[in-house]
């Protein structure tokens, strides 16, 4: 949760920079709007969009080979000794859990004032609008398809040019915006933008309907000096629309542009990289399929004895152990002698693992037996616990032709201690029964997901 929570975070401040840099100023506000709604949707889905990018094997932060078939994630959970309230994942938790309390009580009461409003009113249904009149000294406004005016204070022409400009709001359902960004707002009360898109999202909306008003007609002067005699008027209602609502020279400034150059054009163009490298850092890096020559030499090779025992060891063990060569000919046969013990043991060149094979390995007694046996053996390490250490580790091994375990590394890791408790624990699973290819078994990669849990 806290990483979806931090890169939808960083996701919407990006976005919105673009649009404050580059959009802010333009004329085309259409597509700023959607632009200003798309892009906070995009950043609420982005921490669920994970690429794979190919990598060398060299720089990857994974091992060499990286398999393609991945057992379902199994989650360790801890159960503390002692239930602490004031770990700092709970505090942190309660903080949050009372932030969305407050935001949520707080858009309750917005919608329950305009609902008082609504019912203490006299109310006149005309068409799909429903005009509320009220006595208040407040500016006209509007909230779905209810307009909310004082038609007393206005001669009939400001009337008209009051109740066209919120009828636009009402027909480019512009109040759909706004309760998205409250309810977005709740759950990510945090985030410091949130307020900048309502705000930008609202003067948007003032601009399209100044715009659609003067395209029916409407003398651009009047217009305007009908805006500054709302200057006195008070907007209490957040949630809704106003007549007068950010009354600034740029609202002025926008009246007047009805076009927009090549270069506005060209900056919406512009956009498009970024979203592009927005999605690129959120990628993971994978290593590459096809190793160079060297590496892909580099078999593991198995120590035979004549009774039947198997050990098997990396290339450096091999190296540094028994001095024997890593890289071994396809024919060679090397035997050793063990003067100690009187074994003869023999090197043989081993097959390296399959990504897939025509038919996987799965453990003896299905699925279900194996995540009885993590269940009942992966512990979560006291001192990781108190620290409140969690996340996901990826565990990959060698399912080998015998069914054996073998080659077990940490793909993904998060805590040296939870890494080995991981890997402790997979080393000791039971056989599987092997993979096969073309009827005969093989040496198969395979991961698995581990996810140490607080909560």
């Amino acid at each position: 949760m806290e990483r979806y929570l931090l890169i939808a975070t960083i996701s919407s401040i990006v976005f919105y920079a673009i649009y404050y840099f580059f959009l802010k100023k333009e004329s085309f506000h259409r597509f700023n709007r959607f632009y200003l709604l798309g892009a906070f949707m995009v950043s609420l889905l982005v921490p669920f969009i994970r690429f794979s990018v190919p990598g060398t094997a060299s720089t990857a932060n994974f091992s060499e080979f990286i398999a393609y078939i991945q057992l379902p994630e199994f989650t360790v959970f801890a159960q503390p000794n002692a239930p602490s309230l004031w770990n700092i994942t709970n505090i942190f938790l309660s903080i949050y859990l009372l932030g969305v309390f407050v935001f949520f009580i707080l858009f309750l009461i917005k919608l329950f004032k305009i609902s008082l409003l609504i019912i203490q009113s006299k109310k006149q249904r005309k068409d799909s609008y429903i005009f509320v009149e009220y006595d208040e000294n407040m500016a006209p406004f509007s909230f779905f398809n209810y307009i909310f005016i004082n038609q007393d204070t206005y001669n009939k022409e400001d009337n008209e040019h009051i109740i066209l400009h919120e009828q636009i709001h009402v027909q480019q359902h512009h109040s759909w915006d706004l309760i998205f960004m409250e309810l977005v707002g709740i759950v990510l009360w945090f985030n410091p933008v949130i307020l900048l898109y309502k705000r930008s999202l609202q003067v948007i909306h003032e601009y399209l309907a100044d715009h659609r008003v003067l395209q029916h007609g409407i003398e651009q002067g009047a217009y305007l000096n009908l805006l500054l005699r709302q200057l006195t008027l008070q907007n209490e209602w957040m949630l809704g629309h106003h007549f007068n609502y950010l009354l600034t020279k740029n609202r002025f400034k926008m009246l007047k542009k009805h076009h927009y150059s090549k270069w506005a054009i060209a900056k919406v163009l512009l956009v498009l990289p970024f979203v592009a490298l927005l999605l690129m850092l959120n990628c993971k890096k994978t290593p590459q399929e096809n190793l160079t020559s060297e590496e892909n030499n580099r078999e593991q090779v198995l120590l035979v004895s004549d009774d039947g025992d198997v050990i098997t060891f990396s290339d450096g063990t091999t190296l540094t152990i028994l001095d024997k060569p890593s890289l071994v000919p396809e024919d060679a046969v090397i035997e050793w002698a063990d003067e100690e013990t009187g074994k003869t043991y023999q090197w043989v060149k081993n097959d390296p693992p399959l990504r897939k094979a025509e038919v996987m390995p799965e453990p003896v007694g299905g699925m279900e037996t194996m995540y009885k046996f993590l269940q009942g053996n992966l512990k979560y390490p006291q001192s990781a616990r108190d620290k409140g250490i969690t996340g996901q580790i990826i565990i990959e091994f060698v399912v080998e032709k015998d069914g054996s375990i073998n080659d077990v590394k940490v793909i993904k890791g998060v805590d040296p201690e939870l890494d080995a408790e991981a890997v402790r624990v997979i080393k000791m699973m039971p056989k599987w029964n092997p993979g096969m290819q073309d009827g005969q078994p093989v040496r198969t990669f395979y991961q698995i997901p581990i996810r140490f849990s607080i909560n």
